[in-house]
C-alpha cells in the first residue's frame, strides 16, 4: 500500500533492542520515549521554563546523559537545563555540562552532554528515560537497513501557554527514515522521510536517531546518532560512533556508579 511507511512494515515482526525483543508495532513508541524537550528553567513567576529545541537521553557507562547539539544553547545559562517529571511537577536541572572547547568545520564538535547521574539518583524515577547506549550500529549495506526513525520536538507543534491557561502543550514528532548520502563531513549521515513532512522540523536538533537493521536475518535496533538540523526533504544526523567518541572524550572513559 502506497500509505504504509517502512515502519508499519515491522508490524508484524519483533525487534531486538539491547537483548530485550520488542513486539514491532510498539518499536517507534519504545524508541520514540528517549528523546525530549530541551527544557531551561527561567526562574520566573509565570514563564518557569523556556524550550529551545530537542535533546536525547542515554545511559553510557553508568552515567546518565542528557544530549544536544551546542548551537541550541546560544544565549541558554547551561546551570538552567533541566528535565521536567512525567506530571510536570518537578523541574531537575544537570549535574554539569561537558563539550568540547576547541571549534572545529565539522559538526562532530557541535556536541554538549549534560550529566543528569546524581540527579537520577535522587529522582529514580528519571532512569527509564535513558537508552542504554552500549556500542555504534555494526557497518552494513543500505540494503539491510530496514527503517531509521528520528525523533524531536518542532518548536511549531509546541503549546507554550503558560501567562493565560498555565499550560505547556509538549508534543513530539517521530518521522521514519532512510539512508540517503554521505555529505562531505564524514560525522553526519544524510536521510530522507519516508513520506515529506508537511510542518517545519525546525527545533528537531538534538533529537534522536535510532536504526532498525538486519543482523543475521533478524531486526535489531541501534541508537544511531542525533539531529543537527534537517528540513521538510531532509535531515542531518551525528553520526552514533562519533557521539560514543565525544562521550569517551569529555568523560575520560572513567564510569560512573548508578
Amino acid at each position: 500500500m502506497a500509505d504504509r511507511t517502512f515502519l508499519d512494515e515491522l508490524t508484524n515482526l519483533s525487534v531486538n533492542v539491547n537483548g530485550l525483543v520488542v513486539p514491532g508495532r510498539s518499536i517507534e513508541r519504545t524508541l520514540a520515549r528517549h528523546a525530549f524537550n530541551l527544557v531551561v528553567n527561567n526562574d520566573h513567576d509565570t514563564y518557569k521554563v523556556s524550550l529551545v529545541g530537542s535533546s536525547t537521553a542515554v545511559k553510557f557507562n553508568g552515567r546518565y546523559i542528557l544530549l544536544c547539539t551546542n548551537h541550541q544553547l546560544v544565549g541558554v545559562d547551561m546551570q538552567q537545563v533541566a528535565m521536567l517529571k512525567d506530571d510536570g511537577s518537578v523541574l531537575v536541572t544537570s549535574g554539569g555540562s561537558r563539550f568540547y572547547s576547541q571549534s572545529s568545520d565539522t559538526d562532530a564538535y557541535d556536541l554538549v552532554a549534560f550529566d543528569f547521574t546524581e540527579p537520577v539518583a535522587a529522582h529514580p524515577d528519571l532512569k527509564k528515560r535513558f537508552f542504554n547506549l552500549l556500542a555504534a550500529p555494526p557497518d552494513t549495506l543500505n540494503t539491510n537497513i530496514l527503517a531509521m526513525l528520528l525523533t524531536g520536538f518542532p518548536t511549531k507543534k509546541q503549546k507554550y501557554e503558560l501567562e493565560d491557561k498555565n499550560h505547556l502543550g509538549i508534543a513530539r514528532l517521530n518521522v521514519a527514515c532512510i539512508p540517503d548520502s554521505q555529505p562531505a563531513d564524514l560525522a553526519l549521515l544524510r536521510v530522507r522521510p519516508d513520506r515529506e513532512l508537511t510542518i517545519s522540523p525546525d527545533g528537531m536538533s538534538g533529537g534522536s536517531a535510532f536504526v532498525i537493521q538486519l543482523v543475521n536475518w533478524e531486526p535489531h535496533a541501534y541508537f544511531a546518532g542525533i539531529i543537527v538540523r534537517g528540513g521538510t526533504s531532509g535531515f542531518y544526523v551525528l553520526k552514533a560512533g562519533f557521539v560514543i567518541a565525544f562521550l569517551n572524550s569529555v568523560f575520560e572513559q572513567h564510569p560512573s556508579g548508578g
